[in-house]
């Protein structure tokens, strides 16, 4: 059953039929607001109507919100998905979910592209698939326009950086750091390891077996952990590290940090930023240590397979 109400001007249409939710509507025009009617009564009629009254009730924002109660927390990027998910929001939250066309991810993308590179916009879209996706097939809320993100087109970047240390950085580096702190060892196991910077923050001392020369590196990129070999040098380090990450009372050795290295991850950057700035070393970052890692790996005789053992990439190219 239809009822049709005027109000202020516009025809507000509600549907009532045993098994469905109240279906609604407004139209300026009478006869488009009877249209409407017979093409979902007709719809109801042949089981080919579809339900997007969520969709249209939940904007985009809501899901987020969602989003970072439900899921985000066991995330092991959570920190840097919740900054993105705030730009997110203050993009396209206001949009309702039935709302979500090609054509408004490509304004939002086109807006971004002004200020932003292609790559670091295709992590922001991956985080808008992500949920999306979630929304159509685990929760439940039948999408008009599906998940448009797939259909939209980036421009093709390769901007990978291929900087390595120079003639003497290495030195300059070491040397511009009171030997023995937390950032020597760090800088000194990424170039002996190749490990990314969060396998490094997350190590703990049970991790290490110096017996062995081997280290479980249990928090990876790809979620697979791995051990690799210790030379001297990082076992060297690691065996400092460990010490200056203890306490004694009352005759017991007790480690006073979960974790061997006190940094956060943008700390860290920004501590290595500080000192490359300090000693007058450009365009460096921290990341480019495991390039240099993993070129030094080649250089020694290691084959694509036993270089990815040891650093954890999936491409052996």
């Amino acid at each position: 059953m239809a009822t049709i109400r005027r109000r202020n001007g516009r025809y507000h249409v509600q549907i009532r039929r045993k098994g469905f939710p109240p279906i609604t509507g407004t139209f300026s025009r009478l006869t488009v607001a009877r249209r409407w009617i017979a093409s979902i009564e007709a719809d109801i009629e042949n089981k080919t109507y579809i339900d997007y009254s969520e969709a249209e009730t939940t904007t985009l924002n809501g899901l987020l919100e969602r989003y970072e109660t439900d899921i985000l927390p066991s995330k092991k990027g959570k920190k840097v998905e919740h900054y993105r998910i705030g730009t997110l929001r203050q993009h396209l939250g206001h949009y309702c979910l039935s709302d979500l066309s090609l054509t408004v991810i490509r304004g939002y993308r086109d807006t971004r592209l002004k200020t932003l590179s292609s790559s670091s916009l295709k992590r922001e879209l991956v985080i808008l698939s992500r949920i999306l996706n979630l929304a159509s097939l685990d929760w439940g809320i039948t999408l008009p326009h599906g998940n448009p993100v797939p259909q939209l087109s980036l421009p093709k970047t390769d901007h990978a950086r291929t900087r390595r240390l120079e003639t003497g950085e290495e030195k300059r580096l070491l040397q511009g750091l009171e030997q023995g702190s937390e950032l020597d060892h760090i800088i000194q196991l990424a170039l002996e390891t190749g490990m990314r910077r969060g396998e490094i923050l997350s190590l703990r001392k049970e991790d290490i077996d110096l017996v062995n020369s081997t280290l479980l590196i249990r928090l990876t990129k790809n979620g697979e952990p791995r051990t690799i070999p210790l030379s001297s040098v990082a076992r060297n380090v690691l065996r400092a590290q460990l010490s200056a990450s203890q306490w004694v009372t009352e005759g017991v050795i007790r480690l006073h940090k979960p974790s061997l290295f006190s940094y956060t991850p943008r700390g860290l950057s920004g501590a290595f930023l500080r000192l490359c700035r300090r000693i007058g070393i450009d365009d460096l970052r921290f990341h480019d240590l495991r390039h240099e890692a993993t070129s030094r790996f080649f250089e020694k005789g290691l084959n694509p397979i036993e270089v990815a053992t040891i650093t954890g990439h999936k491409d052996t190219r």
